[in-house]
């Protein structure tokens, strides 16, 4: 739980860093590849990063976080390197819970991520939509992609309040994921 804090703590701050830094009315799509990936993606404004060092199941790892605002949205990616393909699936897991912790949120759908060249069978490799609320008590809505090549693990979250929600763009942002074939 400890670790999920303060991974949820991390999500929190680039929550809102991305708020005070930008504030584009518009979708303005663009292709982007994060800093220390190989994984291509599609943000729908101009990106920026932050990396620091979060626990991510027993480990300490440097987390890069790549993300903006947009139309009352924030669209990120975090990925972080977490050494080995036996720490995937706890690292996973903790994204995973942390997610959920940060908005107070509940999944109402799960199935299998499917991001094409994926480390496939991961039980944790998951698609959500999660209702929440913010910490003020707004509710909120998120669309998170949890996923894993070699030993690198990635979260694509879209997040708004319920009221500045936009599926399509959630949906758009996380199906432009390309990851290199290994």
């Amino acid at each position: 739980m400890r670790q999920a804090k303060r991974t949820s703590r991390f999500v929190v701050l680039l929550g809102g860093a991305l708020l005070l830094g930008a504030c584009s009315p518009a979708l303005d799509w663009r292709e982007a590849r994060p800093k220390g990936t190989d994984l291509l993606l599609t943000f729908p404004c101009k990106p920026q990063q932050l990396t620091q060092p979060v626990m991510l199941g027993e480990q300490r790892v440097t987390m890069s976080m790549t993300g903006c605002v947009a139309s009352g949205m924030t669209f990120a990616l975090a990925h972080a390197d977490v050494g080995s393909a036996a720490r995937v699936a706890p690292a996973l897991a903790t994204l995973r819970d942390a997610a959920l912790a940060n908005v107070h949120g509940q999944a109402t759908a799960v199935h299998a991520s499917a991001v094409d060249h994926a480390t496939p069978g991961l039980a944790d490799a998951v698609e959500m939509d999660v209702a929440g609320r913010d910490p003020r008590g707004g509710a909120v809505r998120e669309h998170i992609v949890l996923f894993a090549q070699g030993s690198q693990v990635y979260q694509a979250t879209a997040l708004a309040a319920s009221a500045h929600y936009q599926d399509d763009a959630a949906r758009s942002f996380t199906t432009s994921i390309r990851l290199p074939e290994r």
